[in-house]
């Protein structure tokens, strides 16, 4: 009698199963490749690598020396960091050292709103990398517009700006902008301004960009914070910034950050779409580097002079 092969056995089962465990093998490199890209290539997804510290703030006040100005009035500058990632300290470095570094503080809400020597990561930082503030305080310093500089940074990574602008307190970060905001202003008597730098996360949404911003301001003005009305109160200086790795330049969102500054208490930000994403400038074609920092920097002078 002859004999008979099960079924999915001999020649045809074998060939079916290397199929079928070649289709997972190449199911699963895809996937991964296509993971490991969103990580190197995306703001939303980039606070998970390993440069973006913990997922929480940093606030080891432990290796920080407390520092107070010696500068006050017009001489002292007093301004709070927000936005996402570019506002916070997820740069490549840290930063090399400055001119003025001494002459640059960090102020932190978390720690009984007290202000310390400056060094990277900041103090309220996510990331645990470099931050735009060490090279626009020493651009400031350099151009004698005042003799020394405090900061604060306040923003989250990856953020877009319906989650920062005050509106659902399921998101903590405009009420740190708010504890930071208030304790500059009662220590120092004013804060200069908000360096606002947001908008990769809303590329595509420009449509209802204006609305968030214009809600915003009023979160501000409900927290007794009326930009450029006096009081000490400073200007926002809402920045350009809609390009992040893959995602190119939106022209419509552009367009619409440029107008911010025909609001009361807005003046118009740096354009830092125009920084190059070639690897010296954003390591991740995103992120700055120190290329990337001191264009910046130079950036920022130039509205705030």
């Amino acid at each position: 009698m002859p004999s008979v092969t099960p079924r999915g056995e001999g020649e045809g089962g074998k060939g079916w199963r290397k199929r079928v465990l070649i289709a997972i093998a190449v199911v699963l490199l895809v996937g991964g490749l296509t993971v490991a890209c969103l990580y190197a290539f995306t703001d939303v997804l980039n606070p998970f690598n390993p440069l973006f510290g913990t997922g929480s703030r940093f606030d080891d006040i432990a290796s920080r020396s407390v520092k107070e100005p010696g500068a006050s009035g017009d001489r002292l500058g007093v301004f709070a960091g927000y936005g996402q990632s570019n506002s916070d300290c997820c740069g490549s470095g840290p930063n090399p050292e400055v001119e003025h570094a001494d002459k640059i503080f960090n102020f932190f809400a978390g720690a009984n709103e007290t202000t310390f020597e400056y060094k990277e990561p900041m103090l309220g930082a996510f990331c645990a990398g470099s931050c735009p503030y060490l090279k626009i305080g020493n651009e400031l310093i350099d151009a004698g517009l005042y003799d020394e500089v405090v900061f604060s940074t306040s923003g989250m990574p990856g953020a877009s700006l319906s989650k920062i602008n005050g509106d659902d307190p399921a998101f903590p970060y405009f009420a740190f902008l708010i504890e930071s905001y208030k304790g500059m202003l009662s220590k120092y008597g004013k804060v200069d301004g908000i360096l606002f730098h947001q908008g990769e996360s809303d590329n595509g949404m420009s449509a209802a960009y204006e609305a968030s911003f214009d809600s915003f301001l009023e979160n501000l003005a409900g927290e007794g914070i009326v930009v450029g009305g006096g009081a000490g109160g400073g200007k926002i200086y809402a920045s350009r910034t809609t390009r992040c790795g893959h995602l190119e330049i939106d022209s419509a969102l552009s367009a619409v950050q440029l107008a911010l500054a025909d609001k009361d208490g807005v003046e118009e930000g740096p354009n830092t779409d125009t920084v190059s994403v070639d690897f010296e400038y954003r390591y991740d074609s995103c992120h700055f580097s120190q290329l990337g920092w001191d264009e910046v920097a130079d950036l920022w002078l130039e509205k705030l002079t």
